[in-house]
């Protein structure tokens, strides 16, 4: 009579395995970017390429000074063209202080931004809006917006912003930071740290490079211009 052989315990699939693993698909390769050809012919559809029928036109009114503060500013002939919806600015918008910045909660960075603030602090700045039915109504109600400015010392270099006598940029009470800030020295934030012994690593180092480098302020998304479609609920 024939006997089966002994048979010895499964090892563990872990390692009895000798396939290798499977390669991605997508990461470590060059795929095609889904918007890729739309974006390269001109066909992809951005938002002011959507525009409802019947939809207002807003437009701003920036500041041609570096550094004023808005003494007076009249919207009544704006408000009284025909055409025109909603003249907005500092003195009939509410005062809630933001960051330009989005890092994520608790933001770091000051909260020393308002939608329209009495004063400018940049050429471009916003002072106005204006909401239209047409582009060349919002452009015409820009321009019978009257203010009065009083001309202040700009900043136009970070080193003199530091300097003892530097003008103030951010003279306002009601700003706030998560990190250190001293506004009246024209300082957004700072930060201090040491880690192990700086003057040791300088001095053991096979070389050591120091240089001052600058850029300029730019947007992340040049492809497309800072657009917002909004409406009002009719219903409440």
């Amino acid at each position: 009579m024939a006997t089966k052989a002994p048979t010895t315990p499964a090892t563990d699939d872990r390692q009895k395995s000798t396939k290798a693993p499977s390669r991605t698909q997508v990461v470590g390769h060059s795929v095609p970017k889904v918007d890729g050809l739309a974006l390269a012919t001109g066909r992809a559809q951005f938002t002011a390429d959507e525009i409802p029928k019947g939809t207002l036109i807003g437009m701003l009114l920036l500041s041609p000074h570096a550094h004023a503060r808005i003494r007076s500013i009249d919207t009544s002939a704006a408000e009284a063209l025909p055409g025109v919806h909603c003249v907005l600015h500092h003195g009939n918008v509410p005062r809630i202080a933001h960051t330009t910045a989005g890092q994520g909660y608790p933001e770091p960075s000051p909260y020393d931004t308002f939608m329209f603030d009495n004063k400018v602090r940049f050429v471009g700045d916003r002072v106005a809006a204006v909401a239209a039915e047409t582009r060349e109504i919002a452009l015409k109600a820009l321009s019978l917006i009257k203010v009065e400015y009083e001309i202040l010392p700009a900043v136009l270099d970070p080193e003199q912003a530091l300097a003892p006598d530097a003008p103030i940029i951010h003279d306002e009470p009601d700003i706030s930071s998560f990190l250190p800030f001293d506004p009246k020295r024209n300082l957004a934030a700072w930060a201090e740290a040491t880690v192990g012994d700086v003057e040791k690593g300088l001095a053991e180092a096979d070389v050591v490079v120091g240089g001052e480098f600058e850029t300029h302020y730019y947007a992340h998304a040049p492809i497309e211009p800072h657009v917002t479609l909004t409406y009002l609920d009719p219903n409440g």
